[in-house]
C-alpha cells in the first residue's frame, strides 16, 4: 500500500523538468513519504528525461502514461508574464490509465498541469478509492495559438460533482470556481458544492482553511522571496503529508506554510528541508493562527 500517489503532467522547461505534480512528488520526497509514486502522461520522446529527472528528485516510484508528443509548445506565462518554450506537452489522462495499484494508497493527490484531469476522472477516482482525494484545480489551459493562460469562463457545468476531501485553489482559482471575490464566501460554496475541506493560498497573505464550520487563518512565514514559482504545489504536499499522518487541519496547514516559506526563498524545485529549521518556523506560525 502506497502512502501518497501524485497524479499529473510534468512540463520541461529549458530541459529542466518542473510542472505542479513534480513540485507536489518531489516535496514529498524531500519530507520523506517513501512509499510513493508519480503517474504521469509522458510523451514518448520525453520518457527518458522524464524519468532522469524523477530519480535526480529522489522520487521513489513512478508511472508512465504513454502520450502522443506535441513537440515544442510556446507559451506566455500569466505568472510570471513572459514568454517561455516548453516541451512535451502531453495528452489527457483517462481512468482506463491508472493502474488499480495506485488506488491502494492513504492519499490521492491530483495536481494537474494544463487541464489533463477532467470531471469525469475526478468523480471516477473519489468512487474508487477509499484514500483522502486531494485536488490542486490549477485553472490553466493553452488556447488555440498555444499559450498558456487562465481559465477566465469556467462554469457551472466543469465542475466535479464528486465530493472531494480537500481542494486547495489560491485565491484567483477560487474565484473563477464560484463567482466570489472573497475567499471567504468562496470557501463556503466550495465546501458545499465539492469538497469536505477548502484550503485558500493567498499569497503573502498566507492561507485558509475550512471545514464547513470553522475558518482558520494561517499565516505565512515571514521571508525574502527568491522565487514563488510552485509555492501552491509544495503547500499542498506538505499538506497532504500531515493528513496522512493524522494531524489536524490547523496543524497541516501550520506545517505546509513552513515549508512553502522553504520554497519561496530558494529557486526552483532544488531546496532543502531542515526538520529543526521547520519546527522552528511551524512554532512562530503556530502563534498566530486565528480561527473564526
Amino acid at each position: 500500500m502506497y502512502d501518497l500517489v501524485v497524479i499529473g503532467n510534468p512540463t520541461f522547461h529549458n530541459g529542466r523538468l518542473t510542472g505542479p505534480s513534480i513540485y507536489s512528488a518531489a516535496t514529498a520526497a524531500k519530507i520523506g513519504i517513501e512509499q510513493m509514486a508519480i503517474v504521469s502522461s509522458v510523451g514518448k520522446g520525453m520518457v527518458d528525461k522524464f524519468i532522469q529527472g524523477v530519480n535526480a528528485l529522489g522520487i521513489p516510484e513512478y508511472f508512465v502514461i504513454d502520450a502522443n508528443d506535441k513537440g515544442v509548445v510556446e507559451i506566455l506565462n500569466p505568472t510570471l508574464n513572459r514568454e517561455q518554450n516548453v516541451l512535451g506537452i502531453p495528452d489527457k489522462i483517462n481512468i482506463r490509465d491508472i493502474p488499480d495499484e495506485f488506488l491502494n494508497t492513504q492519499a490521492v493527490l491530483l495536481s494537474p498541469s494544463l487541464q489533463e484531469i477532467n470531471a469525469e476522472f475526478l468523480e471516477w477516482i473519489s468512487n474508487s478509492s477509499d484514500a483522502i482525494i486531494l485536488l490542486d484545480p490549477q485553472l490553466r489551459g493553452l488556447n488555440s495559438d498555444g499559450r498558456l493562460e487562465v481559465i477566465r469562463d469556467f462554469s457551472v457545468t466543469e465542475k466535479t460533482q464528486s465530493y472531494l476531501d480537500v481542494i486547495k485553489p489560491n485565491q484567483l482559482e477560487s474565484e473563477l470556481i464560484t463567482g466570489e471575490s472573497d475567499p471567504y464566501l468562496a470557501a463556503e460554496l466550495i465546501v458545499e458544492w465539492a469538497s469536505e475541506t477548502c484550503v485558500i493560498t493567498l499569497g503573502e497573505d498566507g492561507s485558509l482553511i475550512y471545514d464547513g464550520n470553522d475558518f482558520s487563518i494561517i499565516p505565512p512565514y515571514p521571508t525574502e522571496e527568491v522565487d514563488s514559482t510552485g509555492a501552491g504545489s509544495v503547500y499542498f504536499a506538505a499538506f497532504a503529508s500531515q493528513s496522512i499522518a493524522g494531524k489536524s487541519l490547523i496543524d497541516c496547514g501550520v506545517f505546509a506554510s513552513s515549508i512553502a516559506s522553504l520554497k519561496v526563498q530558494n529557486q526552483g524545485v532544488e531546496f532543502s528541508i531542515d526538520e529543526t529549521e521547520v519546527t522552528r518556523r511551524s512554532e512562530r506560525i503556530a502563534d498566530s493562527v486565528e480561527t473564526r
